[in-house]
């Protein structure tokens, strides 16, 4: 009966310390999305701003959007935009070493990158 009592305990305490009650995690910033390309994209397109379909649509400038083996140009549109989120583009980087980085953009509710901007 003993042994029984003691795999009971054994499997019990293996279930609460697997338990995600008892864990704690916390992320101090937003995971790095950017990936490395083959160089910069290409010269912005330059387009026109139509009329905004609603008072509450935010203007998504075009963008060149890495699409795993070269870049893919995204027209600007309109969107609803999340309540409080502002858009920011994607940014394209180049390091010390020489590689080229591109991080898309997206809807943000914290300070955002300069859209569009190429470090």
């Amino acid at each position: 009966m003993n042994v029984v009592r003691h795999r009971a305990s054994v499997v019990l305490a293996l279930i609460a310390c697997a338990s995600p009650v008892g864990c704690v995690a916390t992320a101090t910033s937003a995971p790095n999305r950017s990936v490395v390309v083959n160089g910069p994209p290409p010269a912005p397109i330059v387009e026109q701003r139509p009329t905004p379909p609603s008072t509450q649509a935010a203007w998504v400038g075009g963008y060149w959007h890495w699409a795993g083996a070269r870049y893919m140009w995204i027209p600007g549109h309109w969107e609803n935009a999340p309540p409080g989120a502002q858009w920011y583009g994607p940014a394209y980087t180049k390091s010390n070493d020489g590689r080229f980085y591109y991080a898309p953009g997206g809807w943000s509710h914290q300070n955002a990158p300069t859209a569009n901007a190429f470090h």
